[in-house]
């Protein structure tokens, strides 16, 4: 007798025996219970075979075999359900277990550390972007009544103390009177819902303060989403703008970033940036067939545009000033032999019509290379904004820039940005004018899973302007 047979007899023994105790106890184990349920129904047609071997079977000795049979098959269901009690669980328990600590070895930070954003691709669909592989994965989630698609809901808020003319992290323009006092940040909601397969949709609604001590309630981003595969996704609603990585890779939770707050020169419209940061209209993006390993992923958009009167509402969101519509392509790269890594440009196209002067033809122009490990971040980006006046009237090129380093040292990343904007006098389209470079310093603290704390110090260099200085603590927290 070989050891196959040997080893047959034994998981039979075992899978079919309902007298012996020990057969008992490693069946409904879940060791047992795999094994069992893998290799009975083998077993079962062998023994079907050998009954079948025999030359000559009485009537009693056949139905003894039928019964056997009928038994096998009924504990093979039952080793199935219990398999399956083993294995599955409510999809709304899925969502509300323990949130994930996800390694951050596929190029993002872990979520309790958070202080590295995932290169991500432009399309805003969740995913932001951000440092963990998604935020609404640990996200709470609602059932609707009577069935349907669950909504999964996140929330964001930072609480500052600032002291300084340049303190603030959110408010553009830079160089206010020196002050110190405590400030309300932006009050974030991100919700999510996958309405079938491929389709799904995100919001996120914010709740900010001004210098007026108002509360405002901005609808920042919303975007049904279509995902056909991973080379071609579509989406349809307000998004933001894939120019630059910084734009789409964070958004308003400033939990996610390392630093109290943007880049000045991604600030958003309604805080003074000059970049059309948001989009209503369409955006795709897709990874190019035959380009696993190098990533390369195109974004092309169409949208409305940002207003062409600079003292006007920026994003237009239902009523736009003209027929023209913005273009914006984007390509990037990330190469699976350099984890991390991520080159991209983009080159955006509009047309205003500013009120007094004669039309104007806008481009932006974009760069950047940015590298995320779990303990390195290292981002840089330069835009050239152009806007040429027609009929014999001037062009204006503003460069923005910015560069910035940080190193993770266990709960701690201390970490340094420089930045660089230059808007020229006399640009009848940009919001303000003037430049602006200087260094910030800061320190991020991890000090729960979903809570940081922030020190940044920021100077700020104007031409015949003195500089200035400020200091901003922050806490900044998900729930």
């Amino acid at each position: 007798m070989g050891w196959e047979t040997l080893f047959e007899k034994f998981v039979q023994s075992i899978c079919t025996s309902s007298v012996n105790p020990m057969s008992r106890k490693i069946s409904n184990s879940l060791p047992g219970l795999l094994l069992c349920a893998a290799l009975l129904p083998a077993i079962g047609q062998n023994m079907v075979a050998q009954a079948q071997s025999e030359p000559v079977l009485d009537r009693q000795t056949a139905e003894k075999l039928l019964n056997r049979l009928a038994a096998d098959e009924a504990r093979i269901k039952d080793l199935e359900d219990k398999l399956a009690q083993q294995f599955v669980r409510p999809a709304s328990q899925d969502a509300l277990a323990a949130p994930p600590q996800a390694s951050a070895a596929t190029v993002s930070a872990a979520a309790a550390s958070v202080s590295a954003p995932v290169p991500t691709a432009p399309m805003q669909t969740v995913s932001t972007n951000a440092a963990t592989t998604d935020p609404m994965d640990s996200a709470h989630t609602m059932e609707m009544p009577g069935g349907g698609p669950n909504l999964q809901v996140r929330g964001y808020l930072d609480l500052d103390f600032g002291v300084g003319s340049e303190a603030n992290p959110l408010i553009f323009p830079l160089g206010v009177t020196p002050h110190s006092g405590f400030q309300v940040g932006e009050f974030a909601l991100m919700a999510s819902s996958r309405l079938s397969e491929k389709l799904s949709f995100m919001s996120e609604l914010v709740v900010g303060s001004d210098t007026g001590n108002e509360f405002g309630v901005d609808l920042e981003r919303f975007l049904l989403s279509y995902k056909a595969n991973k080379f071609f996704e579509a989406g349809v609603g307000r998004y933001h703008t894939a120019i630059g990585y910084y734009s789409t890779a964070y958004h308003h939770g400033t939990w996610f970033q390392t630093a109290t707050g943007r880049p000045f020169m991604y600030f958003f419209e309604d805080s003074g940036g000059i970049l059309p940061v948001h989009s209503v209209g369409a955006t795709f993006t897709g990874l190019v067939p035959g380009t696993d390993k190098l990533g390369l992923h195109w974004v092309a958009e169409i949208g409305n545009g940002r207003s062409s009167d600079k003292n006007a509402a920026q994003v237009q969101n239902f009523y736009s000033d003209r027929n023209h519509k913005t273009l914006n392509f984007a390509a990037y790269v990330a190469p699976e032999a350099i984890r991390g890594l991520q080159i991209g440009a983009s080159y955006y196209t509009d047309r205003l019509a500013p009120p007094g002067i004669a039309p104007a033809d806008q481009t932006i122009s974009s760069l950047y290379g940015i590298y995320l490990t779990p303990t390195w971040e290292f981002l840089n980006e330069g835009v050239l904004l152009r806007n040429h006046i027609e009929n014999g009237g001037r062009t204006f090129n503003t460069p923005l820039a910015y560069t910035q380093v940080s190193r993770k040292f266990g709960a701690w990343r201390p970490y340094f940005r420089y930045q660089y904007v230059n808007s020229p006098a006399g640009d009848p389209i940009n919001i303000y004018t003037g430049r602006y470079m200087g260094p910030s310093l800061g320190l991020r603290y991890d000090f729960a899973d979903y809570a940081a704390f922030k020190l940044q110090y920021n100077r700020l260099e104007q031409h015949a302007v003195p500089a200035g200085n400020g200091l901003d603590a922050q806490i900044a927290f998900t729930f």
